[in-house]
């Protein structure tokens, strides 16, 4: 019984490691970085197949306890203004940040603050700091991105600017390549299996009919069955009703991606709208995607849309515990999956009013 508890455990164990293994699939230990004067610097990123993990430290010099502003450091949550993104100066992209975890700051009388998590878009400041850490959790970039910008203002205000003023900001941060990414690789092409040449056969004579006979008709062929489409919902507008599902007719995504483009912002940004207004207002945010590739890569993806949507909301100042979110894949397509025209259709966000 002993040796029975004790495998048990050992595989538990064994498992546990595994999986944790498996999430990191990329490591890139002092990454090259423009260094500037008064900032700080990544040690470490890691990857995983949706998430680049940014581990930071900075160093405050400054140690007169007069000069308040100067001696305090402070790390922003997702969603507040001042968050960290990430921005991609080669092709005009950001990627939301998701989460801080780990913060430790070392004050200057030698004691340690720490916060776990910042998943809010509140302000963790800590007042006489000599040094701080974190890692934080952005998007992954795409596959063609070399290097990012690690910034903390929005990217129309830093684009403005000769030279940036924020202490936090580091630039020319390397960025690996891509091994295992779902977002742009192409789906699976299935090849229709190779049928044998049917054997050249000699007819036999068929004798006539004898009168009064009916003659055995060949039945047709029976049609494959096609998917029973989702219940039909309605667009999205400015007036919305609890309990009701809307359609964000705008939000539309290329095949096996799910980067949001900056033309479906207008869209986004009436959601964004309403809910500043309703401040009461919960919603659930469903993806769904077209037919092509693995089923369960199809659920994963229209999970990561539904995720790029919320970031979108959360760090423009929504709070995440407002949005809940679902994925059915390809399981409930609104059009026809045989022609590219409509396929598209079918890789969308829905938005079902839970509270108003």
């Amino acid at each position: 019984m002993m040796k029975r508890c004790f495998l048990i455990l050992w595989l538990l164990c064994v498992g546990g490691l595994t999986s944790q293994a498996q999430k990191i699939v990329q490591r890139d230990s002092n990454p090259p970085q423009r260094d500037v004067e008064g900032g700080g610097m990544v040690t470490k990123v890691e990857y995983t197949n949706h998430k680049m993990i940014v581990y930071f430290e900075s160093e405050n010099r400054q140690r007169n306890r007069q000069q308040f502003v100067q001696s305090s450091q402070t790390v922003y949550g997702p969603g507040h203004p001042n968050a960290w993104r990430l921005y991609d100066k080669k092709g005009n992209k950001e990627y939301a940040l998701l989460y801080i975890k780990n913060i430790k700051a070392t004050l200057d009388d030698g004691q340690i603050r720490e916060v776990a998590l910042l998943d809010e878009p509140q302000a963790a400041q800590f007042d006489f700091a000599d040094k701080i850490s974190c890692e934080a959790h952005f998007e992954r970039p795409g596959k063609n991105v070399s290097s990012v910008d690690l910034i903390e203002e929005d990217v129309r205000f830093y684009r403005s600017r000769t030279r940036s003023q924020q202490p936090y900001n580091v630039y020319d941060l390397r960025v690996m390549v891509y091994k295992d990414d779902m977002r742009n690789s192409k789906p699976p092409v299935q090849k229709s299996p190779v049928k044998p040449k049917p054997k050249p056969m000699t007819p036999t004579a068929q004798k006539p009919a004898p009168k009064d006979s009916v003659v055995a008709q060949t039945p047709p062929k029976k049609e494959t069955p096609k998917p029973v489409p989702a219940e039909k919902v309605e667009n999205f507008g400015s007036k919305v009703e609890a309990g009701r599902t809307y359609r964000l007719n705008n939000l539309l995504f290329k095949q096996s991606a799910y980067e949001i483009e900056p033309e479906s912002y207008p869209e986004l940004d009436s959601l964004l709208s309403i809910m500043a207004r309703n401040p009461t207002m919960e919603i659930e945010l469903a993806g769904h995607t077209d037919n092509v590739g693995d089923p369960k890569l199809n659920v994963a993806l229209s999970q990561k849309r539904v995720d790029a949507v919320k970031s979108y909301l959360t760090n423009k100042g929504i709070a995440p515990s407002r949005i809940q979110t679902q994925a059915f894949g390809g399981s409930q397509p609104i059009a026809d999956n045989s022609r590219e025209e409509t396929k598209r259709l079918n890789r969308r966000v829905e938005v079902k009013i839970l509270k108003e």
